[in-house]
């Protein structure tokens, strides 16, 4: 369950557990927690190769990071191969331990640019795009990718054998069309297929919607690790209890409310001491949503959140409800940790 070795054609994983990149999402301080519950590795948020090239500050700010991140990629999505590289050399001088390429996300604002899942759609331009990056950094250099445009269009096999050809180190296949957007299911049996073409690792992503589901993906698939984003956010823990399943069998249990409440106040004041204000309240919102979801009157709690414009209310709403919960006798958690029952 640990990465092995990751250097320039030696990257090793052995059922490695992965900290997806998020847009929005998997920002430095939420990258420290998956590392702190367990992740094997980090990935930043997708990095405009573009705004690197031009010294954008706002985009520069996405590749900090510190050691407690390790380790991690940095990764630049774009569809210009000259600016692909010159911007992998730039990042690479931050020293992270990979440049992750990206090939998969969806979004309009990023396939409107020819980024992203669209360059699946032009099998040459992936080619070139890998090939330069990888000439041009003496580090790692891994391709997330989909299974391709649409369901007439799976390009999956023939840009994973590419990317192997070229020189990457690793794969990560999300296993649905950018077409599916994040609907659907996602389809397993093309991890498998790519596992069994490629000689170098392969990551699987998709689907993964709790802890019993990152041993079936292994199981099912024989990738080497397994990649999470949406399920862990506002619940890092998710990564200590995977891997206490994969050892033991057991399942963990969910942590408690107040285990809850104290690592949301602890991740608002590392994304104060990130971003500062306003930045970390308008971040920390959704996060909160998280945090609380499924707890008792969660959605009055998150509108009064989302009302607050100070820190100081924000710590007071959060701790006032942590209070009402202790004191209040009418919940009551059960075994797992989160199950609110109602006393009669």
């Amino acid at each position: 369950m640990y990465i092995v070795g990751m250097i320039r054609n030696n990257f090793k994983l052995s059922k490695a557990i992965v900290y997806a990149p998020l847009a929005g999402i998997s920002d430095s301080p939420s990258r420290k927690l998956a590392v702190r519950f367990g992740a094997d590795m980090t990935v930043s948020e997708l990095i405009s190769s573009e705004g690197i090239i031009r010294n954008s500050k706002k985009t520069l700010e996405l590749a900090g990071f510190d050691n407690s991140e390790r380790p991690i990629g940095l990764q630049l999505f774009g569809a210009n191969p000259d600016s692909m590289a010159e911007a992998a050399r730039i990042l690479s001088s931050l020293n992270p331990d990979f440049i992750d390429l990206n090939f998969g996300c969806p979004a309009r604002k990023v396939v409107g640019k020819n980024g992203g899942s669209s360059v699946l759609r032009n099998l040459k331009l992936f080619k070139e795009i890998v090939n330069q990056v990888i000439n041009a950094v003496d580090l790692p250099v891994t391709v997330k990718m989909r299974s391709g445009w649409d369901s007439r269009n799976l390009t999956y096999m023939e840009a994973g054998k590419i990317a192997e050809d070229c020189g990457a180190a690793a794969v990560t296949l999300h296993s649905r069309t950018r077409a599916q957007g994040f609907t659907g299911k996602a389809d397993w049996s093309q991890i498998a297929q790519l596992k069994n073409e490629l000689t170098i690792p392969v990551i699987g992503n998709g689907d993964i919607k709790n802890v019993t589901d990152v041993k079936l993906m292994f199981d099912q698939t024989g990738c080497d690790g397994v990649m999470l984003g949406r399920v862990s956010i506002g619940n890092p823990w998710i990564f200590r209890r995977i891997k206490e399943y994969l050892k033991s069998g057991n399942i963990p249990p969910e942590p408690s409310f107040r285990e809850r409440i104290n690592l949301a106040l602890e991740h608002f004041d590392m994304t104060l001491d990130e971003f500062g204000i306003p930045r970390a309240i308008y971040k920390m919102r959704s996060r909160f949503a998280w945090y609380l979801k499924g707890m008792p009157e969660a959605s009055i709690i998150r509108a009064r959140i989302n009302r607050s414009r100070s820190v100081e209310e924000i710590k007071e709403i959060i701790l006032g409800y942590s209070l009402d919960l202790r004191n209040n006798t009418a919940y009551q958690e059960a075994p797992g940790g989160t199950t609110c029952i109602q006393r009669n």
